[in-house]
This record gives structure tokens, C-alpha cells and sequence, in this order.
């Protein structure tokens, strides 16, 4: 059963849906019926709930916009109960309810925007999505436009591991209330230029422990077991991170202090980077130390190899799949 706000829009539009439907079943054969509704029930009505409590006239606006988009991503297996990933879904439940104003005024773009984050992210290996919806509970209701929201989104998914969009988190935060700032950071509100400036400086520091991740972070694996590398990888550093050659592709590794990913790369950007060893590390019985810290790797020592860069030094060993790359000073 649906709320009495969704049965109204649904008997409104109620040929106009049913002819949604007939063509999806000719444009996607078998498409599920039982599913969209469930997706209906359960996803959209508290959509049109929260939406009927604080704009009643955008209501059929918004159930009709959110029963096309959800028809899409039902066909897609995006959304609904038996979905491929359940990360639209939650992020309707969680993020577009408490977003309820911005979703009456802009339901395609703030609706399309939720469900096309975290699709995104779901896609990225290390990306901790739920981390993100957590995240953002709190802080859409605080958004008051399309465009903080969206910044909000990048300023928590950059948290979440997307490391890929730290220096334009960074940037869009600067046109953010300071308030919201320093909630998606957990720092308090006087500090938000300071920790800007720091993270800029710093992309190994955490604003929420006030420390370098000493350990930087893990990544990679056999491609065999579902990572990005076919052969154990070759580094060279670079101006973001570093580049891997592994067989006969190449690859980006992005690390920082929350997270790592590994992203494609050139052969024309690993020829133009550089592989200067790591004078701030040696090896030594007990693996790796840097400065005055052992750093773990799961590698023989023999043939291991340290790569020093702007991001950091990465360890690797002609026997891993797997790259360490940490802060060359914690």
C-alpha cells in the first residue's frame, strides 16, 4: 500500500504510467513489473511523503518525474528489490527525504544527481558508499540549493575514498557555508580555512584525528582475484600520484588520507614519469622503514622497491600485486 500523497498522483497520471509501462515492456523484454512497484512502495512514496510536507503542489511533479527515473533504473537492475547494488535505493530513502525542498524544486536534476553518485562510486574498487549516504544524511537537510548539495556530495565522497576528487572538493568548498564545511569535515566552524589550507598542504592529514595516516593505504590485487593488475606492477611517480605499468596497460594510483584508487592510465604518462628512489625509506629485515616508522607490507624483502614522488612513496615488489603508498614524512 502507498500513502493516500502517492495514490492521488498515481490516479492523476494514471494512463500516462500505464503507458510508461507498456513500453517498457517493448523496450525491455521481461521487464519487471513486481519489482517497480516494490521500488514504488517502498522508495518513492516516502519521496512524495516528505516532498507533499513542505511544497504540497510540487507532489505530482515529483511522483511523476520519480516513477519515470525509477522505471529506468528498475529496467537497468539499479533499483528495486532486486537491484544489482542497493545504493539507490538507500540513497532515495536516506538523502532524498531529509533533501525533500530541493528535490520539489529541481526533482529530475537533484533525483538524477543522487542516484547517478552513488552508481558512480559503487563502480570505483575502495569507494566506501555507505560511508558517503551516511555522510550526507545529516547534511542535506542543511543544503538550500541544487549546488551546495552537490558540493556537500563531492566534499563527503572525496572522504569516502573517491580520491579522484580531492582538489575540486577542496575548491567547490570554498563557495560552501563554512557550517556545512565543518560538519562534512568534523572540525568546528572557526576552523574551516585552516583545515582547507592544511588539507591543500597536506594530503595525507585527517581533519577528524588530527594526525597523518601513517600507514597510507593498500592497493591493487590480481586481476585473477578481481584487482587491477595482471602482472605484479612497475611504479613511476608523478605530479598526482604514481603510474603502473602491469603487462601491457597502465594505470593512475591516487592515494591519500582516506582513501586509494587506481584509475587508467598511458604508456605516454609512464614514459614522462619519474622513478626516483626513496631516500627517506629503507629496507630491512623487518620490511620497510620510513623515518622512524616500520611500515607493513606483505612482500619477501628481497627485490622490494621504493618510489619517492610529490604524493608520497610507493612500495612494491616484483612477487605483489599489491602497492603501499605512504606519506614520505608522518
Amino acid at each position: 500500500m502507498v500513502s493516500s500523497v502517492l495514490a492521488g498522483a498515481l490516479a492523476a497520471r494514471r494512463s500516462l504510467f500505464n503507458q510508461r509501462v507498456a513500453e517498457a515492456w517493448h523496450r525491455w523484454p521481461g521487464f519487471d513489473t513486481a519489482a517497480l512497484s516494490a521500488f514504488i512502495t517502498q522508495t518513492l512514496d516516502p519521496v512524495c511523503v516528505a516532498v507533499a510536507q513542505v511544497d504540497a503542489a510540487a507532489t505530482l511533479a515529483v511522483a511523476a518525474t520519480g516513477f519515470d527515473i525509477g522505471l529506468e533504473l528498475v529496467a537497468q537492475g539499479l533499483a528495486g528489490p532486486a537491484a544489482r547494488l542497493p545504493w539507490v535505493d538507500a540513497a532515495w530513502q536516506q538523502l532524498a527525504t531529509p533533501a525533500a525542498a530541493l528535490i520539489a524544486r529541481e526533482p529530475l536534476q537533484m533525483l538524477g544527481a543522487l542516484s547517478n553518485a552513488v552508481v558512480r562510486m559503487d563502480s570505483v574498487p575502495g569507494v566506501r558508499v555507505p560511508e558517503w549516504i551516511a555522510a550526507m544524511q545529516p547534511l542535506a537537510a542543511r543544503c538550500t540549493s541544487g549546488a551546495q548539495l552537490r558540493a556537500v556530495g563531492a566534499l563527503c565522497a572525496w572522504q569516502a575514498g573517491m580520491v579522484q576528487l580531492r582538489e575540486a572538493a577542496l575548491a567547490q568548498s570554498a563557495q560552501l557555508p563554512d557550517h556545512l564545511v565543518a560538519e562534512a569535515l568534523g572540525v568546528a566552524g572557526g576552523q574551516v580555512d585552516a583545515v582547507r589550507q592544511q588539507l591543500q598542504r597536506e594530503r595525507w592529514w585527517n581533519p577528524r584525528t588530527q594526525a597523518v595516516e601513517a600507514q597510507g593505504q593498500l592497493l591493487g590485487g590480481f586481476t585473477g582475484l578481481g584487482g587491477p593488475f595482471a602482472a605484479p606492477p612497475e611504479l613511476r611517480a608523478c605530479a598526482l600520484g604514481f603510474i603502473a605499468r602491469s603487462g601491457e596497460r597502465y594505470h593512475l594510483l591516487l592515494a591519500d588520507a582516506f582513501g586509494a584508487v587506481v584509475l587508467p592510465a598511458s604508456a605516454a604518462e609512464f614514459a614522462e614519469a619519474s622513478a626516483v628512489p626513496a631516500r627517506a625509506a629503507v629496507v630491512d629485515a623487518q620490511g620497510v622503514q620510513v623515518g622512524a616508522r616500520h611500515v607493513r607490507f606483505a612482500a619477501p624483502g628481497e627485490g622490494l622497491q621504493l618510489v619517492a614522488g610529490p604524493a608520497g612513496i610507493a612500495i612494491h615488489s616484483p612477487y605483489s600485486h599489491h602497492v603501499r603508498v605512504v606519506p614520505e614524512v608522518a
